[in-house]
C-alpha cells in the first residue's frame, strides 16, 4: 500500500472501530470513513494527518487505504507532458516507438533507461501492444519493465498491477535572479570520467561501464549539464541538467538527476548549491521549470527537496510484466 512521505497531501480510508477518528458526515451507520490532509507521521501503529490546523490520528489496523495526492491539481495531459520530459531526458541508449509507447533499453543501467513508458495520447496497454513489449525486450536480453504514470492508463489494464517500486516527480519553477551558492560547482557539457566513476560506482548494478557511460550521455533532442563539486582533488557532489521537451513546440523543462553528495560533506548547503547551479544555468537558456524524481520510500530526499521548494506533481511505479 502507497502511504506517502510526510507533507505529501493524502486521503486515508478507514474502517470505523475503537480509536477511529469520528465520521465526518455525522453517519451512525457508516462503517468506514476517510479524511484528507497533510500526512504528518506514519508508522505500523497509526497514521497521523493535519487536518486544516487538526491532527487526526487514525490507528494503523483500521487503515483500509491511502492515496497520495498531488500538491496542487494536475491534469493528465499535464502528466504526460512531464513523462515525454522527462523520458526524453533519460532516454537510454536504444529505443523505439510503438503505438504510443517509449521503449527503451540501455544495457541494464538504471530502471528508467530500460523501461517501456505510454507517452502519447490514447496509449493502450492491451494484451496485443504488451505482448510486443515483451519481444521487444527479449530480443535485448532484459526483463519486460513497463513505467505506469499515474492517471495515464486505464485502471484494470494488464500492466495496470503490483508496482515494484513507487517512484515521485517533483515540481517547482526555476527562480529569476542572480544564484547565491554556498560553494562553487562545475558545470560541463560532458561528464568527466572522476564524475562518471563516482556516479556509476554507487549504484549496485553489475553492468559494462562504457554502457553506463552512454546512457548518462544521452538525451533526445536536447541539452545536458554535469555538475560536480570538487575537494582536494575528490568529487564529492554530483548532478545531471538535461534541459528537453515533450513536444518541439512545448516550453523545456530541466529535469535533475544524479544528485548526490558525499555522507562527510553534508549539512553544508553543497547539494542546494549544485541544484541552484543547474538551474540557473538551464534559465539562462530559456528554461523556466525544473523536475526531479525521487522513490516514494525515501522519506529524507522528499523532505529534503520540499524544504527546496519542490511539490509533488504526480507519482509513477514500475511494473514487471
Amino acid at each position: 500500500m502507497t502511504v506517502g512521505a510526510p507533507g505529501d497531501r493524502v486521503v486515508v480510508r478507514y474502517a470505523k472501530g475503537e480509536g477511529a477518528p469520528g465520521d465526518w458526515r455525522r453517519d451512525p451507520s457508516a462503517t468506514r470513513s476517510d479524511v484528507t490532509g497533510t500526512l504528518v507521521s506514519v508508522d505500523a501503529d497509526a497514521i497521523v494527518v493535519d487536518r486544516d490546523g487538526e491532527r487526526i490520528t487514525v490507528p494503523g489496523d483500521l487503515v483500509l487505504a491511502v492515496r497520495v495526492l498531488p500538491d496542487r491539481a494536475v491534469r493528465t495531459s499535464e502528466i504526460r507532458e512531464l513523462e515525454a520530459a522527462a523520458a526524453h531526458g533519460w532516454p537510454g541508449t536504444d529505443r523505439e516507438t510503438v503505438d504510443g509507447w517509449l521503449l527503451r533499453a540501455g544495457g541494464g543501467y538504471t530502471r528508467r533507461a530500460n523501461s517501456a513508458v505510454p507517452l502519447s495520447f490514447g496509449a493502450r496497454a492491451d494484451v496485443a501492444i504488451l505482448s510486443v513489449i515483451r519481444r521487444w525486450y527479449d530480443d535485448h536480453g532484459l526483463p519486460p519493465l513497463v513505467t505506469v504514470p499515474d492517471r495515464v492508463l486505464p485502471p484494470g489494464t494488464p500492466a495496470d498491477g503490483v508496482p515494484q517500486i513507487r517512484v515521485v516527480a517533483m515540481t517547482r519553477d526555476i527562480p529569476a535572479g542572480p544564484r547565491h551558492v554556498a560553494v562553487p560547482v562545475d558545470l560541463s557539457p560532458t561528464p568527466s570520467d572522476a564524475w562518471s566513476e563516482t556516479v556509476i560506482g554507487r549504484r549496485d548494478e553489475v553492468v559494462d561501464r562504457a554502457v553506463a557511460v552512454d546512457v548518462l550521455r544521452s538525451v533526445v533532442d536536447g541539452t545536458l549539464l554535469f555538475a560536480s563539486v570538487v575537494v582536494d582533488g575528490v568529487v564529492v557532489a554530483t548532478g545531471r541538467g538535461a534541459i528537453t521537451r515533450s513536444a518541439e513546440a512545448a516550453a523545456p523543462w530541466l529535469g535533475l538527476s544524479c544528485l548526490w553528495t558525499h555522507p562527510d560533506h553534508r549539512g553544508r548547503g553543497i547539494g542546494s548549491a549544485v541544484i541552484t547551479t543547474l538551474m540557473h544555468a538551464a534559465r539562462g537558456t530559456g528554461c523556466r521549470r525544473t523536475y526531479l524524481q525521487v522513490e516514494q520510500d525515501n522519506v529524507a530526499a522528499i523532505r529534503l527537496y520540499r524544504r527546496l521548494g519542490f511539490a509533488r506533481h504526480h507519482g509513477y511505479g514500475y511494473v514487471l510484466l
